[in-house]
């Protein structure tokens, strides 16, 4: 049987399941679904939603550019449709391509992310060298992406406050700043999308729309061994959570908002057969999750802000005037946090006892 893609949430949490045009829906098999069948759906879903937002190819949808998929610009190449995967799942997804390159770099990363936490979480699934290293490779990209999406967040941030705190003239000299570090990031991802080990990342990339590699583990349920799996990112997140009540650092807290991560998308992906518990539970973590980020962001605007200071003295001034809003940010993202742990810890135990 075939599989289209379905169309999914921005950031490619739960997918309302709906065909594209010119796909079928068979009807569902009695039997459950394997573990292996869940995991593919999910890699392939994050697949999809980073071959389309950063190399503008739809894997088996159609043959034509991303620019007639979505209306954006984006070049492709042929890519095969999806084959049949065994159990109840019929249809793929993912985000669509976005409009603006921060968007579509935000995608690829949050993809990225998606697709290593898996490998990590669900292990026993996966072949473990392959995984090994293609979780390297993920790691390598979303790095090479990182320090354009952060100045796409402090710009934004600059011109959303700025006008608030500083006069237009000052303003703009430090986003004139942004912008050209914005230009230098930009063309360090180009570079990388140039070079073989990106070329080799996009095979990569259609391997897990194609199928993964599996272990035998993977045949086996998957009502039982996907939330089996997910006991270790639990311990994880109470362990950084342990230590982030003990020392509510900046630092401590940025590694509790990674373990969640975890968490998080372990969650979403036992939610495929589990339904609401596990759902909620990835819910309640994502939001601690974007509470530190938001915190993560600020820190990091912080910093930016410093170093210009200290390199530019002609923008000092407004520097710290701009990083003044930005600690109050901080301050804010950091109310809250203890509250909203405890209700993902209230969530996993009432889903997993």
């Amino acid at each position: 049987m075939s599989r289209g893609p379905d169309k999914g949430r921005q950031e490619g949490g739960d997918a309302t399941v709906t065909p594209l045009a010119g796909t079928s829906v068979p009807e569902e098999p009695t039997d459950a679904p394997t573990a292996g069948a869940v995991l593919h759906r999910v890699l392939a879903r994050s697949a999809r939603t980073f071959l389309l937002n950063d190399a503008g190819i739809v894997p088996g949808v159609s043959r034509q550019p991303a620019r007639a998929a979505s209306g954006t610009d984006g070049v492709t190449a042929p890519v095969p449709d999806h084959p049949a995967v065994p159990g109840t799942i019929v249809t793929l997804g993912g985000a669509p391509r976005q409009a603006t390159e921060m968007e579509r770099i935000r995608q690829s990363r949050v993809a990225c992310r998606r697709i290593r936490s898996n490998l990590r979480t669900f292990r026993l699934l996966v072949e473990p060298v392959w995984s090994t290293s293609l979780r390297a490779e993920l790691a390598w990209y979303a790095e090479c992406l990182g320090e354009s999406r952060d100045l796409h967040v402090l710009r934004d941030t600059l011109v959303l406050n700025g006008p608030l705190i500083v006069d237009d003239a000052d303003l703009q000299a430090v986003v004139g700043v942004v912008d050209r570090a914005i230009e230098a990031a930009e063309a360090e991802v180009d570079h990388a999308r140039e070079s073989d080990r990106y070329s080799r990342l996009i095979g990569q990339m259609l391997l897990l729309w194609d199928g993964p590699l599996l272990t035998a583990n993977a045949e086996r349920p998957a009502e039982t061994m996907l939330p089996s799996l997910l006991e270790r990112s639990w311990r994880d997140v109470r362990g950084a959570a342990r230590t982030a009540r003990k020392q509510t650092t900046d630092d401590n807290l940025h590694k509790l908002r990674i373990r969640l991560k975890g968490l998080r998308y372990g969650c979403e992906t036992a939610a495929v057969v589990e339904g609401g518990p596990a759902r909620k539970t990835a819910k309640a973590a994502e939001r601690l999750q974007r509470r530190l980020g938001d915190l993560h962001d600020a820190d990091l605007s912080v910093e930016w802000l410093r170093v210009l200071a200290d390199d530019r003295p002609d923008l000092a001034d407004t520097a710290e005037r701009l990083a003044v809003v930005q600690r109050a940010q901080a301050a804010q993202a950091r109310k809250g946090w203890k509250g909203d742990l405890k209700e993902v810890e209230r969530r996993w135990r009432r889903w997993q006892g």
